[in-house]
């Protein structure tokens, strides 16, 4: 395996860390969620939202929770594209 795709096997336990610890307390769990109602292009605005966000905000770490979260609404818009699209 490459060490690129160990980096990325670190950073989806820290997404699924996130999902299982903030998301799913907070929001429910598949397929009972809040994150059901919502379509591709949904998730996508939501990536942008966090996008135009980096930097902006002075707290510590929000920055790193804010990519967390992009992955998380990165993954649903793949999986809704693909349901959305046969």
């Amino acid at each position: 395996m490459s060490k690129r795709s160990d980096l990325w096997d670190a950073f989806a336990r820290s997404v699924r860390d996130h999902i299982n610890d903030y998301t799913v307390p907070q929001y429910g769990d598949y397929p009972d969620d809040l994150l059901e109602e919502f379509s591709a292009e949904n998730c996508v605005r939501a990536i942008e939202k966090y996008v135009r966000r980096y930097g902006k905000n002075s707290r510590p770490g929000q920055a790193q929770l804010d990519m967390l979260k992009i992955a998380h609404y990165a993954s649903e818009a793949y999986r809704k594209m693909g349901e959305e699209n046969g």
